[in-house]
């Protein structure tokens, strides 16, 4: 959330919340200068795209009478974390007491990913399926290039915010539903985590939901991009679902190295193939994904979103490399977050709503 006149964080949440009529699906977040939007369940990433759109554009009608408005982005470009607030939820404040100054540095911004499963089972194995895919999704969606108003040679830089609360990365070497259990309930026993809420891998199973949660996501600047991205992710899944990979128990170092990549150098980065260690850019990694997920895929909107990921990735040029675009035509800050608050509600002309 940000000050519709000069474009900082303001601590608005509560005054918006309060004015909010479908609290259901719009609710507080870690800090008083985020607000979390929560979609339906969807089979139509198209559909998906109307509802947050629907909710955004509700969060910016009440966000103008209190004199702010919001925006996407992984990271305020200046944003100071001594100044943020932690929301007054109990869950926030014992994390603040635990956690200490790394509460406040983690306000960042990102998109989750919801994607129903049959079973327990079915979601530990896509905890692990899904890991090759996650470099994609972070240059995909990487738009947090600065820090404190410095350019951090990151493509998306929201890590630092997330990474430093226990229990994060990648998942465990667990693989089964029976295995997660008894980890879970071995770490409740000690008293590391209190629920799932506590582990912060990438991708962690969601039993109330019955989903899988990937976690990974800058918040684009468009809710379209987001769309789009969660297209991508469900598209993938079933794929691994219908076509199952062997999960090999091994250490995880390549698929690290990939993901810091990612968040390096986005869609410039470098990926090596945990298959045969080959080395290749990442663009054409994610390319020959596409390709093959076109050969899966047996309707027009599936069709629709691997076409704009092929195009976006050809493009050469996501989140991040456009604010960096933005700041080197010499705007100031303000002005280019001032931009990016007026991304978020924009789509392709092409796009037939």
């Amino acid at each position: 959330m940000i000050n519709r006149h000069d474009a900082r964080l303001v601590d608005k949440a509560d005054a918006v919340l309060a004015d909010m009529e479908n609290s259901q699906q719009i609710k507080h977040e870690l800090t008083k200068s985020m607000i979390e939007l929560n979609s339906s369940v969807h089979t139509s990433v198209l559909e998906l795209h109307k509802e947050l759109s629907f909710l955004a554009r509700n969060v910016r009608e009440v966000a103008w009478q209190h004199g702010c408005d919001v925006t996407g982005g992984g990271r305020h470009l200046d944003g100071d974390w001594r100044e943020q607030v932690i929301s007054d939820l109990q869950r926030h404040q014992n994390l603040a007491v635990r956690y200490g100054y790394i509460t406040k540095m983690a306000c960042v911004f990102g998109q989750h990913i919801h994607i129903g499963v049959q079973d327990g089972d079915e979601a530990i194995y896509l905890c692990h399926a899904l890991i090759p895919y996650l470099p994609h999704l972070v240059a995909l969606s990487a738009s947090s290039p600065w820090l404190d108003g410095v350019d951090t040679s990151f493509s998306s830089s929201r890590f630092t915010g997330q990474n430093a609360f226990l229990n994060s990365e990648l998942i465990e070497n667990l693989y089964n539903w029976e295995e997660f259990t008894a980890f879970y309930n071995e770490m409740v026993d000690i008293g590391i985590i209190k629920s799932i809420k506590d582990i912060y891998w990438y991708v962690r199973p969601q039993p109330a939901l019955g989903t899988i949660e990937i976690r990974i996501c800058d918040m684009p600047l468009t809710i379209f991009h987001a769309a789009m991205l969660t297209g991508y992710s469900k598209i993938l899944a079933q794929s691994l679902l219908a076509n199952r990979v062997n999960i090999v128990k091994k250490h995880h170092a390549i698929e690290k190295y990939n993901i810091f990549n990612a968040r390096r150098d986005g869609l410039q980065a470098s990926y090596v193939s945990t298959l045969n260690n080959q080395r290749q850019p990442l663009a054409s990694h994610m390319l020959h994904t596409v390709e093959n997920l076109s050969l899966f895929t047996h309707n027009d909107e599936d069709n629709y979103v691997l076409q704009y990921i092929a195009k976006y990735v050809k493009k050469g040029a996501n989140d991040s490399d456009r604010i960096r675009s933005m700041i080197k035509r010499a705007m100031d800050l303000n002005t280019v977050m001032e931009r990016m608050r007026k991304m978020l509600l924009s789509a392709p002309k092409s796009y037939k709503k």
